[in-house]
């Protein structure tokens, strides 16, 4: 009989376990608790507000939640542990005065009388950054230039553009960021006049206003990279070095941990890398891909600190005594790491950025060139080494 009484035992308790999941210790109910007192705004916020309050004495207070109404006219509510005594609330779209209800909550989930209290929440960061919006032709696109956006939120930018005869704008890029300020790029577009649209929005869906305007994209071609050769010259260094190493590997179009040009280890700088693209061209911008991994990303050898030269002519075997006779300055380039975190620490944002290709654009008013020379300065790690994944130059070709 004792296998049956058993059995009979465990149907009861697993026929009675759903009456008392996900219930507070000792059940719902019970007296409500005190309401928090002297509750009074902080200070207002883009977005929102941070309210300062005085717990009441119940020992059984969880949580305080905070309850008001969205732009788009939802409810929404923040909560804040019953151990702090300040509560901030974001994600607001607008500027008008909200009235924000506070309750506390204790273990029983007994809920206490509201206490009021009402915000003016500053301009939200969708509309700071779409008033901060300029737009400038360039390349293939535009470039959009934002500020403004002081409390670093997440947004997304939408590009629109006309398509056709139709009136309606579609949809052509959305762009990310969480700077406070900084340049955004548009490409992908026909070197013809067209009409676009950009509006920012936020993880609440909040959309700012709409910023319309005409402009035509100047021609930019994408540079074959079949006819790229890498040429060795007087005051180079070697690029074929450890087991990923090879002097073309920089532009085979494969971008991996183990596909790279390798400098040898230690050497001086600078570490000079050159290339003949093939074509006589007007550059517009490049593209460098750093070796990817979480031990050589943003470390070892990745270049950090570098100029790009060029010229017309065939440099022929160079000028060791000189090794930039000939050569003109196009631009600098400062590596940039989003997060800003320590040697050997890498955000999502900095791997995605880096996963992308670090992009430079070059001054419009640079001469035509068909040769390029990269002059690595300074690596990440410090390292006296400078590797390199890929490249992919873009431009005007004059050929």
């Amino acid at each position: 009989m004792k296998p049956i009484y058993i059995l009979f035992c465990l149907s009861i308790l697993f026929s009675c376990k759903g009456d008392f999941e996900h219930e507070p210790i000792g059940g719902k109910g019970g007296p409500a608790p005190d309401p928090v007192k002297n509750v009074r705004v902080l200070r207002n916020t883009p977005g929102g507000a941070v309210l300062a309050y005085d717990l009441p004495e119940n020992v059984d207070i969880q949580y305080i939640r905070a309850e008001f109404t969205t732009s788009s006219g939802s409810v929404r509510d923040v909560k804040a542990s019953a151990y702090l005594d300040t509560l901030a609330i974001s994600g607001l779209g607008d500027t008008s005065p909200r009235i924000v209800r506070l309750y506390t909550v204790n273990r029983k989930e007994s809920v206490s009388q509201p206490v009021e209290v009402t915000i003016n929440p500053l301009t939200p960061p969708i509309e700071s950054i779409r008033n901060s919006l300029e737009f400038s032709v360039d390349f293939g696109g535009f470039l959009l230039r934002f500020n403004d956006n002081d409390v670093k939120e997440e947004v997304s930018v939408y590009v629109l553009k006309q398509t056709g005869d139709q009136e309606e704008l579609v949809e052509h890029q959305i762009l990310y960021t969480a700077q406070q300020s900084g340049t955004l790029t548009v490409r992908g577009l026909p070197s013809e006049e067209n009409l676009f649209g950009v509006y920012v929005r936020d993880r609440w869906d909040n959309v700012s206003d709409t910023l319309f305007f005409s402009l035509t994209p100047w021609r930019e071609d994408y540079l074959d990279k079949k006819l790229f050769k890498y040429i060795a010259i007087a005051g180079d260094v070697t690029w074929n070095n450890y087991s990923g190493g090879a002097n073309e590997r920089a532009y085979d179009d494969v971008i991996g941990n183990g596909n790279y040009i390798h400098t040898p280890y230690p050497v001086e700088f600078p570490h000079r890398y050159t290339l003949d693209l093939g074509v006589k061209v007007q550059l517009s911008r490049f593209l460098l891909w750093q070796r990817p991994g979480a031990d050589v990303l943003y470390q070892h050898g990745a270049p950090k600190y570098y100029r790009v030269y060029g010229r017309a002519t065939d440099p022929g075997a160079g000028n060791i005594n000189d090794p930039l006779d000939g050569w003109i300055l196009l631009t600098e380039c400062h590596s940039v790491k989003p997060s800003g975190l320590p040697l050997g620490q890498n955000s999502a944002e900095d791997e995605a950025y880096a996963a992308a290709g670090e992009e430079f654009v070059f001054p419009r008013d640079i001469p035509e060139v068909r040769y390029v020379r990269f002059e690595m300065l300074e690596s990440w790690s410090g390292m006296l080494c400078s590797v390199v994944s890929e490249l992919a130059f873009y431009g005007e070709v004059k050929d």
